[in-house]
């Protein structure tokens, strides 16, 4: 098994993932929402890149419910350099999405960085999983059992590398090290020698993240609900349909 790191979504090729099972990364904030909403119930994410596109689909799954008389909520999640998007139900922030708002719901998403991740990534992966720190050593064993090669990939910030997604991914690369002898690419050493220094401070780490302090003031509930690690066991995945689901 080698462990691959992408650095950001704009750095996904479908050379970099073909025949790799992937997980995507994208802690501040859009891969912790999805973990936290399928946790609360929701049943279904929809990965979008565009806004227009998204107000479509979320008509055209209302009007299916209509005539299928599926009484599951449709709603629109997801931003814009951290704003709701106008139109929107839910922002991007993983607290906005409690079990009582999305339980059973089918959730349109489109941010700035994780949802586009998710889908540069499609195709030619094996599969693709959901990640963030809240999930990460139970996407790690699922990732490691087959036993075949890994891409990690870091959403990042306007395709530029953040250092909370690669701490998430290096915790990750040491778990495969360490109980599927994984062999590690470079950037996935680093990534995964970065979480060791700082596993126990990882706000230490934070105080060197640009993304960090650009958010910090405003999402201070939201960073520490992010930073929670091995909350959960769901592990998400996306269907063959495009749809993420537990």
């Amino acid at each position: 098994m080698h462990i691959d790191i992408i650095g950001a979504a704009g750095e996904v090729t479908p050379e970099r993932v073909s025949g790799r099972n992937v997980a995507v990364i994208d802690v501040f904030r859009a891969t912790s929402v999805i973990v936290t909403a399928l946790s609360n119930g929701a049943r279904e994410i929809i990965p979008m890149t565009g806004i227009e596109e998204s107000f479509q689909l979320r008509d055209q799954i209302v009007e299916e419910h209509r005539q299928t008389n599926d009484a599951g909520p449709v709603l629109l999640g997801g931003e814009r350099n951290t704003v709701i998007i106008e139109g929107f139900d839910l922002d991007n922030s993983p607290l906005r999405y409690a079990p009582d708002v999305v339980r059973d719901a089918t959730i349109v998403m489109s941010t700035t960085n994780g949802t586009r991740a998710v889908n540069c990534a499609r195709g030619a992966a094996d599969g693709i999983y959901i990640a963030a720190l809240l999930n990460a050593d139970a996407v790690a064993r699922r990732l490691g059992e087959p036993g075949g090669d890994v891409a990690l990939v870091c959403s990042g910030r306007h395709d530029r590398f953040t250092i909370e997604d690669a701490l998430c991914a290096g915790m990750m690369a040491r778990f495969l090290e360490t109980h599927y002898a994984g062999t590690l690419s470079d950037m996935a050493w680093w990534c995964a020698d970065v979480y060791s220094r700082y596993e126990n401070d990882l706000m230490g780490a934070l105080d060197h993240c640009l993304h960090y302090h650009s958010i910090k003031m405003r999402w201070a509930e939201d960073i520490a609900w992010c930073l929670q690690r091995n909350v959960t066991t769901v592990v998400p995945r996306l269907t063959p349909e495009g749809g993420i689901r537990l």
